[in-house]
């Protein structure tokens, strides 16, 4: 049930020491130190075009995002060392004189001359840099995107972890693993291949006023609430992994923080409010609307908002208020189970996937519809109605 984008990260074919560089006639290990926090894209990534964009520097034209790599690596007799490129990261950039180290860059096209680039911080500062092969080991890489996402220390070779706080920041998080083993010298000369997968599923909400309601009346307010039951998170722990090779790319969420009862997630509000013309279908639609003064963060994405894959609990609302309800607030509890097109149970927000809630708004009754489709899908899947 997952959609991927695919990009492949040009390994370097010297064969020396892992980390290592060649300096005149000595070798000198290069000094990493990790990245700080890279600016928000607010992008929602669905083809490969866009994330080469998102990783382009702002002076190129992109949004001056980048892939953060992680490895470990494990020698014959099983002894590994974790995170050997720390602070290594990689950037979508056109070389006019072909790629250090990269023979079949110098073959391209020179108009067409761009390549995925280890950039890397050396003494406080960042430059373009080669990372290197050590021969005979086996190398298991971990990707992740943006750059600036938060890891644990206790992440390693089969078990990638890391937070996220979709409450203060609404990136596209993606993460990708790769294991190379240097058998032979052919290995040396491979690229290595990141296939990388969304990590988080996207949510729209959207509202219709039915025909027999007041025409003069628009929404002012949109958010999620937990109730007393309700336990919904929007801080949470991934762990990409579960510790064997064989799981390696399995993808679980743990929760760090729930919003109490009565504090509001994703809030979007508008002042004085947004009117939509009568001859328009959807006459309502958060998360988006013109005259947005607060909320803005969710205007983005095709007015998506990021959330983290989990079980839909019982007692989380769906809440919103109106001009014409004079502060009076309107409550839809998100359903806990749903039922897709191929009469299959589902109770959980999956990455890769979105899903769209739709809220027809008539004098006597809400009604709630849910689209869901794949990441990469223009057209939905399949809708569910109750």
């Amino acid at each position: 049930m997952k959609r991927f984008c695919t990009f492949y990260a040009a390994a370097a074919l010297l064969v020396l020491p892992a980390c290592e560089k060649q300096e005149g006639e000595g070798m000198s290990a290069i000094q990493f130190e990790v990245m700080q926090e890279p600016a928000r894209t607010r992008v929602m990534v669905g083809d490969d075009t866009t994330l080469q964009n998102c990783c382009t520097p702002v002076a190129d034209g992109g949004l001056g995002q980048s892939i953060g790599l992680w490895a470990a690596m494990t020698d014959a007799a099983g002894r590994t060392v974790n995170d050997v490129f720390s602070g290594v990261r990689l950037r979508w950039v056109a070389r006019a004189g072909g790629h250090e180290d990269n023979p079949d860059a110098d073959e391209e096209d020179v108009s067409k001359r761009q390549l995925w680039n280890t950039v890397i911080t050396d003494g406080g500062s960042e430059r373009e840099g080669e990372v290197y092969w050590r021969p005979g080991e086996t190398y298991r890489f971990r990707a992740y995107y943006p750059a600036g996402v938060e890891l644990r220390e206790n992440t390693s070779a089969t078990t990638f972890i890391a937070e996220y706080r979709a409450d203060q920041r609404q990136d596209d998080m993606m993460a990708a693993y790769q294991k190379v083993a240097l058998n032979t010298l052919s290995d040396l000369q491979q690229h290595v291949q990141l296939t990388m997968k969304h990590m988080l599923s996207a949510v729209k909400f959207t509202f219709r006023f039915a025909d027999d309601f007041p025409t003069t009346d628009y929404l002012t307010g949109v958010w999620l609430e937990n109730t007393a039951s309700g336990h919904f998170f929007n801080y949470g722990l991934l762990v990409y992994g579960d510790g064997t090779e064989a799981g390696a790319e399995t993808i679980q969420w743990y929760s760090i923080y729930a919003p109490r009862e009565g504090e509001k997630m994703y809030e979007w509000t508008t002042s004085p409010g947004y009117e939509f013309s009568n001859s328009v279908a959807t006459r309502a639609t958060a998360y988006g609307a013109a005259g947005t003064v607060s909320g803005a963060l969710y205007t983005d994405n095709d007015n998506y908002i990021y959330m983290i894959p989990q079980a839909l609990p019982s007692g989380t609302d769906l809440c919103f208020t109106t001009r014409n309800s004079s502060g009076f607030v309107f409550r839809v509890a998100l359903p806990t189970s749903f039922i897709d097109a191929a009469s299959v149970a589902h109770n959980t927000l999956e990455p890769g996937w979105r899903y769209q809630f739709n809220v027809v708004i008539s004098q006597l009754n809400v009604e709630l519809y849910i689209t869901i489709k794949p990441w990469n899908e223009l057209e939905s899947s399949y809708t569910i109605n109750f």
